[in-house]
């Protein structure tokens, strides 16, 4: 039996069509089973810029998470065996830097895409097995 999940309603993400970062918005979801919304769920951002829709699964978003508004996220250290989520923050050793994950591309190994605070917008691979 697979648990309810409730995706972040508001995510930085690179919009493809812009061709940059801006903010989305969550505009819906749809049930793998037609009922239950789990991380196996389809969920669908629109940019708040161009109104174009990208789909993302479950399993790459953040969960919405009940805590304070001010309690800023401590960042994950980047490796490419673990696996992150779109609105994620992680720490690269070799860049020296914090950064923010705002799309993924699919493949083997899949890659996400990062806005670091120092060195802009990179590629990173994950799921390295």
């Amino acid at each position: 039996m697979s648990t309810t999940f409730t995706p972040v309603e508001t995510l930085e993400l690179f919009c493809r069509f812009c061709g940059k970062i801006t903010p989305c918005q969550l505009d819906r979801s749809i049930a793998e089973n037609g009922r239950t919304i789990d991380r196996t769920a389809t969920f669908e951002y629109y940019c708040t810029k161009c109104f174009k829709t990208a789909c993302f699964c479950g399993n790459d978003l953040l969960e919405q998470i009940k805590a304070k508004p001010d309690k800023k996220q401590q960042p994950r250290e980047y490796s490419p065996m673990e696996h992150f989520y779109i609105g994620e923050r992680i720490f690269h050793k070799k860049f020296k830097t914090t950064g923010l994950v705002v799309g993924k591309e699919p493949g083997v190994p899949s890659t996400i895409i990062v806005l670091f605070e120092k060195g802009g917008m990179k590629k990173l691979i994950q799921d390295v097995k």
